[in-house]
């Protein structure tokens, strides 16, 4: 990490210098650690001109332009615009942009570096904590391996010595190291590998046994002791205990568990037997017959405890009958004791005995019958109770539906309460509108018209009735038409006097009297089209049509009391009236004729909302009838259901005195019968108290012995059940020794295949160097061969000369080149020799000791196959 610290740092003041050199301006802030500055540089401030054509490039954030404020302590001076023309800023801001971008480039580039490094940095510390647990889990299995290396020392095994001399012990390794074996080596016997190999075996074997022998020792000093705690725990028990016997129900989940156990004992004792004789696998016979032995023995030990536990049982039963057999024979005794005495009392009082005794015998029959009948008039008793509960069930349900209905009446009358005051609200607007205009009668009129509408909501009215009202209201009606026909025929009348009092030369008089009459015509069309049809209303229509015609007629009459007194004033005054004056009264007319028209039409509209309203009420109140019971049936079913309840409680408790007087009567006969059984002479009292002891001290002999062979079979069984904790403890400890037996020959036989492995490579290895000499000693033959051929070739040294122009310079000269071929071959055969006996030598040393390579067991396993295909072929 410091090394590449450094080298950071070194990358960093690089690029700080080259920025220093690019750039005209120093940096003001220093390079922080993380590769990075807080504001890179203030750079130069643009030109303000604005006919600056250039733009900053999209690639600027907001961050850097806000460092690119200009700060009059970067430069030296204020320079005048007259100094710099306009290209040169432009080519100083493209500059300058230019450097910002770069800078930005590195900077991005040296934040790849420091998350790589990072990374980097993650990789090597998770690789340093998996090189730390390797190294761990190394020396652990180098410990496991010392610590086996001693047991087999102190075990008498093959004795290992970190030294060379007892390495070079081993058979082969002196032959391989020493230099002699190029030339002369004989094959070694291969009776001494099979020894060695055998003597391995009888190593590891000789360690099984121990190992199991240890363990067999440490199992019995573990199950000692839980026989020392089983035993404390059971004399506790016993002492704690104050019960000297264990019932039946203890005794059968005892043996239940004892059957179980014995089970479990049959399947650990053969699982330890298999793995007590491992080399038995070739012998199925022999286990087979073993575990026929055990499973009829274990039969027998079953059929003798079912035997004894049948045996205990008959015993039970005996004692049982015996006990039956005594209660029988003394209540024959009692009998007898009874009957003596009764034939005794006959022979002294003989007449009146029997006859009182018939007596009595008559009375108890008379009492039973009773009691028979008390029975039944008690069970008819309890059928007149269930009916009772039937119909208290049925009160209750009609006082429920009672309820239902009383709620729903109540629904209806809120109704009915929200009519009215729907009503009266309607009718305190049309008198607020009345008292207004300042007409309170037409208010008291209202008031009574819904004190009438109330009534009427109160009391249905039938069919006849309304039709009656039906016909009333049309003969009103009728007599009303006539009545307005003569008012309007009263008033054509006046006009026609009116016109007859005007003078008749003015003809806008006359203009004027017809637009009069048109407009009292019209005014009076709407009375003539108020008549309504005969079967639509009810009383409240009659009243009301009754209040509006009166107010009509009201209106008429002051209208025509009007018309004669201005056709008096015309007839008093005559020609004095001017045309103005009459057309001014005209239009007072016609006003107060249109605002009693309006009226009209507003007390028509509430009249027939009110009319809407009644026939909806009325819907609701016959539909709430139909589903309605009346009270008066409500009170007849509950008095006649309360009638019914209480004569059903009258005939109940007359029927409990009667039964509680015959239980008097029956008491107190059972009371004499036991008084005269009772009457017994003193000494058949004594005899049969007498005997009674006697049977009572049997009975608590073979108590005795019952309890004794109880307590017998109870200790039988603790012992059974403690038998089967021992073998359960035995068998759990074998198992595990067997687990413990069956790695430590696991790891004992990897360790034999691989020592045998390694001598098979010794003997390859051995043979290659074989073949290797043998291919060094012919070259070397070759080599003196060649020179002795040289040594005959080459000439004296006169004659040299004259050969060297005249001979054959060729073939000495390829002599030559073979000759220091072969001696370069020869040397760099001696060169691989000694470098593969020293690696040889290394790597059997390192096995020796327990370490190997992966290279070098891949390359043995090379070897492995080399010879077995050779050995194929």
């Amino acid at each position: 990490m410091k090394t590449l610290k450094a080298k950071f740092r070194k990358t960093e003041t690089q690029t700080a210098q080259r920025e220093q050199v690019r750039s005209p301006l120093p940096p003001t802030t220093p390079t922080l650690p993380g590769g990075t500055t807080a504001h890179k540089r203030k750079a130069p401030p643009p030109p303000k001109s604005p006919r600056q054509g250039t733009q900053p490039s999209p690639d600027l954030h907001h961050g850097p332009t806000e460092c690119l404020v200009p700060d009059s302590s970067t430069s030296p001076s204020p320079a005048p615009k007259t100094q710099h023309s306009f290209p040169d800023n432009l080519a100083e801001d493209e500059e300058v942009f230019e450097e910002i971008r770069r800078l930005r480039l590195e900077r991005g580039h040296l934040l790849q570096k420091i998350k790589a490094l990072e990374q980097q940095q993650s990789s090597t510390t998770t690789a340093l904590e998996e090189l730390s647990s390797l190294r761990e889990c190394l020396r652990e299995a180098e410990a496991e391996r010392d610590c086996l290396e001693v047991v087999l020392k102190e075990l008498g095994g093959v004795r290992l010595s970190s030294t060379t001399d007892d390495m070079l012990d081993f058979p082969g390794t002196n032959r391989l190291l020493s230099k002699q074996s190029k030339c002369t080596e004989a094959e070694m016997p291969p009776a001494q590998t099979e020894n060695s190999s055998w003597e391995q075996m009888n190593s590891v074997e000789q360690l099984c046994r121990q190992v199991e022998e240890l363990t067999a020792q440490n199992a019995e000093l573990v199950l000692k002791v839980q026989m020392l705690e089983m035993f404390e725990k059971d004399d506790t028990d016993f002492h704690s205990s104050g019960l000297d016997f264990v019932p039946m129900t203890v005794y059968d989940t005892l043996k239940r568990e004892f059957e179980k156990l014995q089970q479990q004992y049959t399947r650990a004792a053969k699982s330890s037997n298999t793995a007590e004789d491992p080399g038995s696998e070739n012998n199925p016979e022999d286990i087979g017959e073993v575990e026929s032995k055990e499973e009829e023995a274990l039969a027998r030990e079953i059929v003798k405890k079912e035997e004894k536990q049948k045996s205990l049982e008959q015993q039970l039963a005996c004692a049982h009958a015996e006990l039956e057999k005594l209660r029988k024979e003394m209540q024959l005794g009692i009998d007898s004791m009874t009957a003596g005495l009764a034939v005794s009392n006959s022979k002294a009082e003989e007449k009146g005995l029997s006859s009182d005794i018939q007596k009595l015998t008559a009375r108890v029959q008379e009492l039973e019958a009773e009691l028979a009948n008390k029975e039944v008039v008690w069970k008819e008793g309890l059928n007149e109770s269930d009916k009772i509960q039937q119909l208290k069930q049925r009160v209750e349900e009609l006082e429920e539906s009672l309820q239902v209905k009383e709620k729903e009446a109540r629904d209806m009358n809120e109704s009915v309460e929200r009519l009215r005051k729907r009503i009266n609200e309607l009718e305190q607007g049309t008198g607020a509108r009345c008292l207004a205009e300042g007409e309170e009668e037409a208010l008291n009129k209202l008031q009574v018209r819904v004190e009438e509408l109330e009534a009427e909501l109160s009391k249905s009215i039938p069919r006849e009735q309304l039709d009656e009202v039906q016909l009333t209201l049309g003969l009103q009606l009728d007599q009303l038409a006539r009545e307005r026909s003569e008012i309007s025929l009263r008033l054509n009348q006046a006009l026609l006097d009116l016109e007859r009092l005007c003078p008749p030369p003015h003809s806008d008089k006359d203009d004027s009297d017809e637009e009069y009459k048109e407009e009292q015509s019209e005014s009076y069309q709407p009375s003539s089209a108020l008549e309504l049809p005969g079967g639509r209303t009810l009383r409240s229509v009659q009243e009301e049509l009754e209040v509006t015609s009166q107010t009509d007629i009201e209106t008429l009459d002051v209208l025509c009391a009007g018309e004669e007194g201005c056709v008096q004033d015309a007839l008093q005054m005559k020609d004095v009236v001017s045309l103005a004056k009459h057309r001014e009264a005209l239009s007072a007319l016609t006003q107060q004729l249109a605002e009693t028209e309006n009226k009209l039409e507003a007390e028509r509209a509430l009249c027939e909302h009110a009319h809407a309203e009644l026939a909806r009420l009325k819907s609701d109140l016959q539909d709430a009838q139909h589903g309605m019971i009346s009270k008066e049936e409500h009170e007849r079913i509950r008095t006649e259901l309360q009638r019914s309840l209480e004569e059903s409680q009258s005939a109940v408790a007359a029927a409990r005195e009667a039964l509680s007087v015959k239980e008097l009567e029956l008491k107190e006969l059972q009371s004499q019968k036991a008084v005269e059984l009772d009457m017994v002479s003193k000494e058949a009292h004594e005899a049969q108290r007498l005997s009674l002891q006697a049977e009572i001290n049997t009975l608590t002999a073979c108590l005795a012995d019952l309890t004794r062979k109880h307590e017998k079979t109870c200790t039988e069984v603790f012992q059974v059940q403690r038998e089967a904790l021992f073998n359960k403890s035995e068998r759990q400890v074998a198992e595990a020794q067997l687990l413990t037996v069956q790695q430590q020959l696991a790891d004992l036989q990897a360790q034999s295949s691989h020592i045998q492995q390694l001598h098979q490579d010794i003997q390859h290895s051995k043979g290659l160097i074989k073949e290797k000499d043998h291919k060094i000693t012919e070259l070397s033959k070759d080599v003196f061969r060649l020179k002795e051929a040289l040594g005959a070739l080459t000439p004296p040294m006169g004659l040299s000369a004259c050969t060297t122009s005249s001979g054959i310079p060729g073939q000495q000269l390829a002599l030559q080149n073979r000759v220091s071929a072969l001696t370069q071959q020869i040397q760099d055969w001696e060169r691989k020799h000694k470098t593969v006996v020293a690696t040889y030598r290394s790597h059997l040393l390192a096995a020796v000791q327990g370490r190997m390579d992966e290279e070098v067991q891949a390359l043995l396993y090379q070897i492995l196959r080399m010879t077995q295909n050779n050995q194929s072929h």
